[in-house]
């Protein structure tokens, strides 16, 4: 795990080496001419911006990458063992949104809502889930957003205000898949983290022979 968050770095560090490059040509090439160098850096600023978020989601899917394990499954069996999760008296569902699956906290259920307000929960976590049958790849993306709770049993508001990109708490092992994690009828005492959300889902995928990685869009 050390290698990854050292490769990160380094690439990260060597995108603001690249940028602080540029402004220096800009700087030698323009000589004294202020004009010239305020709209070039001006310019790089604006690069600079436009590409930061697309560079980080490349360096993300690059760096925090895992193998499944043996022969993939199909991805309609694969949905459907992600979708089981609804079967389960468990916090946590299932949705398809515009073809990707993407698994939240069960905030629609009177029991589990009240369990989660009490919990004291501002921000609701949602794991997008995104499928590349061609290369047998699943890109997770971890997303929060705030939430406001009613009084009444059906209250509930999700701002606007949210959190895109990539929690890096996760745990792998064969003992964390959905079944293992969630079984019918099984009393948990739940901390409503993201990793309770995210581990079940991901162990599962890569067992299933698919890939894993962490992207931000």
């Amino acid at each position: 795990m050390l290698k990854r968050f050292l490769t990160v770095f380094g690439l990260i560090l060597l995108y603001m080496l690249a940028l602080a490059s540029a402004d220096l040509m800009i700087v030698l090439l323009a000589g004294k001419n202020d004009t010239l160098i305020r709209i070039m850096v001006v310019v790089t600023l604006v690069f600079s911006v436009a590409t930061m978020v697309p560079y980080m989601d490349w360096v993300a899917k690059k760096v925090f990458r895992f193998n499944g394990e043996g022969k993939p499954v199909s991805e309609a069996e694969l949905r459907a063992q992600i979708q089981t999760i609804n079967q389960f008296d468990v916090p946590v569902m299932i949705e398809e949104r515009k073809g990707k699956l993407v698994a939240t906290w069960k905030y629609v259920d009177a029991h589990w809502r009240e369990l989660l307000s009490k919990a004291g929960l501002t921000k609701v976590y949602e794991l997008h889930i995104k499928f590349d049958h061609a290369q047998h790849l699943v890109t997770l993306i971890d997303v929060t957003k705030s939430v406001s709770w009613g009084a009444g049993p059906t209250e509930l508001r999700l701002r606007w205000s949210f959190f895109r990109g990539i929690m890096l708490t996760y745990e792998i092992g064969k003992q964390w898949g959905i079944k293992e994690s969630w079984k019918l009828g099984q009393v948990y005492d739940y901390k409503f983290r993201p990793k309770e959300v995210k581990m079940p889902i991901m162990n599962s995928i890569l067992r299933s022979g698919w890939d894993v990685r962490f992207g931000i869009w």
